[in-house]
């Protein structure tokens, strides 16, 4: 645990990190505040039906539109489109405000805050795809969902209780006003993030090694002739529309479970933000302004189950947890039609928030870890749209059902459809995590290379069946300069030192990787390497490493420039 907290320690240390979490929060503050304020807009018109139908014409269009925003993060700087979603939603937030301050006719209201709620939907899904280029390590990825799921959970719980109060001050005009601040205050944290990461461009076809760095020396091939071409990377997956997202989602069964059992989550989500006002008002006699007290009781739950998340650092195999913590949120909100609603409904809302705290930050860790990092924001996307879907119709949905039945009985049959979906759903999930003990930390080590962290959990797992375990002793040599390069290999123990020329050149410990030049340019090695220590080590050939890296231009272009890197020191030497 103690490791654990010192990640999460590393991630506010970061001061690029701490930018883009802190806006993240903002944007969630935006979101859920003027979520609130408009159902209690369209509740104190029109009751729940009026309130529920709204809800669903602000999430309906976003399901269609989100994920077509969210590919651009797959072909431009995902930092700038993050940006530009930002500073759009400050300026519809804030003209949402200036109707309500004017008085405008109720459809007007209804229009600008249909519009601000789809542009709020563009940014999650950015953030998540944006995160892997921030982080320095997957442990540092998972806290950084951690905090992630702090910021949406905090969104969820200062958000609503920020509503109740600004409503109680000055109407739903403040809670949009505050809003639109937030999410301007939320596009200057990142203005210049994107600079300050040394980000390769994720739109390169070919790794460009550059051979003329040194006193345009020319580096000797195998045989002896002049220095091949620069070995091309073919992207596997040409399609950079919704299709590739579609492709990766429907060829992992364990991604296609983890999008499965997310999305219905939000139609609970959806569920409870016109359930909340049935129990505050209904129920509990609270009134409007009692709303977004309950809501936050919600909040407080979520907030303490991504909290809970920093237990998944570290973790290779995520799959029971994300169950578990699915039904715990399902079973929460089931429990609520049951219990007495003055004595146990706060402490079961706040239980069903902790659940879906926990959910958020595990699904979010899973799907950065399946999908690869070329179709990784249409991934999101993709589940952004379907999350905005089943978000509105679980909020239609209500209605009809406490029409149907009661208003208890709506609670119990809402509550216990996702575990039922969690169990169906998560077999895949459950089976695709039974890993042997040895192949997770094999997996864990290899995601932990910058260069193949961006790699899909399929094409990473391939890479692990071929990777071949061996110790040495302390003085082996491991590869000899000038000998012909055949392996990658990776240190899981020990050190080991690299010598260019018979000159000391840099020391190796764990999870360093080695022996890339040779197989991206088919050239001799260019350096020795030595065990200084006895060392556990993974080999993999270079037919399984250049497969690896095709279709995942992100992985390749890092490969590229620790290769230029390399060679640029080592000519340098000579």
């Amino acid at each position: 645990m103690t490791g654990r907290l010192g990640v999460l320690g590393a991630v506010f240390a970061s001061p690029l990190l701490r930018r883009v979490e802190a806006a993240y929060g903002l944007f969630a503050f935006a979101e859920w505040s003027t979520w609130v304020a408009m159902i209690v807009y369209a509740y104190s018109r029109g009751g729940a039906f009026e309130a529920g139908v709204i809800a669903f014409l602000e999430l309906a269009p976003s399901a269609l539109v989100a994920p077509v925003v969210a590919a651009f993060g797959d072909r431009f700087a995902r930092d700038r489109v993050l940006l530009g979603t930002y500073a759009t939603q400050a300026i519809f937030i804030v003209a949402t405000a200036g109707a309500l301050a004017v008085g405008s006719e109720a459809p007007i209201v209804y229009a600008l805050a249909i519009v601000s709620a789809n542009l709020v939907s563009f940014s999650r899904p950015l953030h998540a795809a944006f995160m892997p280029e921030v982080s320095r390590s997957p442990d540092e990825l998972t806290a950084a969902n951690v905090v992630t799921g702090m910021a949406e959970s905090g969104g969820s719980l200062i958000g609503p209780l920020g509503a109740g109060l600004l409503i109680g001050l000055g109407g739903p005009m403040a809670v949009f006003a505050v809003a639109a601040a937030g999410c301007a205050f939320a596009a200057l944290a990142i203005v210049d993030v994107g600079r300050r990461i040394r980000r390769p461009d994720a739109r390169a076809g070919v790794v460009p090694i550059a051979l003329e760095l040194a006193h345009g020396h020319q580096l000797p091939t195998v045989d002896g002739g002049e220095s091949p071409p620069a070995l091309p990377i073919e992207t596997a997956r040409e399609d950079r529309g919704l299709g590739g997202g579609l492709a990766a989602i429907a060829a992992d069964r364990r991604l296609l479970s983890v999008i499965v059992i997310a999305t219905w989550c939000t139609f609970l989500v959806g569920s409870m933000d016109i359930l909340y006002a049935v129990l505050a008002i209904d129920l509990m006699g609270l009134g409007g302004d009692g709303v977004g007290f309950v809501g936050a009781l919600g909040g407080v739950g979520a907030v303490s189950g991504a909290a809970a998340g920093l237990g998944l650092v570290g973790r290779e195999r995520l799959g029971g947890a994300m169950i578990a913590s699915a039904a715990l949120f399902g079973l929460g909100i089931a429990a609520i039609g049951i219990a007495p609603a003055s004595i146990a409904t706060p402490l079961l809302i706040v239980t069903a928030g902790l659940g879906s705290g926990l959910t958020a930050v595990a699904s979010q860790t899973l799907i950065q870890r399946l999908a690869g990092d070329d179709v990784l924001s249409r991934v999101f996307g993709l589940l952004q749209g379907l999350m905005m879907g089943t978000t509105a119709l679980g909020a239609l949905a209500v209605p009809f059902i406490v029409q149907a039945v009661d208003e208890r009985l709506t609670f119990v049959l809402v509550g216990i459809s996702l575990p039922i979906v969690a169990l169906a759903a998560g077999v895949s999930l459950v089976r695709g995590d039974r890993l042997p003990p040895a192949r997770a930390a094999e997996l864990r080590l290899l995601r932990a290379v910058p260069m193949l962290g961006p790699l899909s959990a399929p094409v990473l797992e391939r890479l692990a069946v071929a990777a071949v375990p061996f110790r040495v002793g302390a003085g082996t040599e491991l590869v000899r300069e000038g000998d012909v390069g055949d392996r990658y290999f990776v240190i899981a123990s020990g050190r080991a030192t690299v010598a260019v020329h018979g000159q000391p050149a840099a020391e190796l410990g764990p999870g360093d990787g080695f022996g890339e030049i040779a197989l991206l340019r088919s050239v001799p090695r260019t350096a020795t390497v030595a065990a200084l220590d006895d060392a556990e080590l993974l080999a993999i050939d270079r037919a399984s490493f250049i497969e690896a890296l095709t279709g995942q231009p992100r992985s390749a272009t890092i490969a590229t420039r620790v290769a230029d890197e390399h060679l640029a020191a080592d000519l340098a030497r000579s």
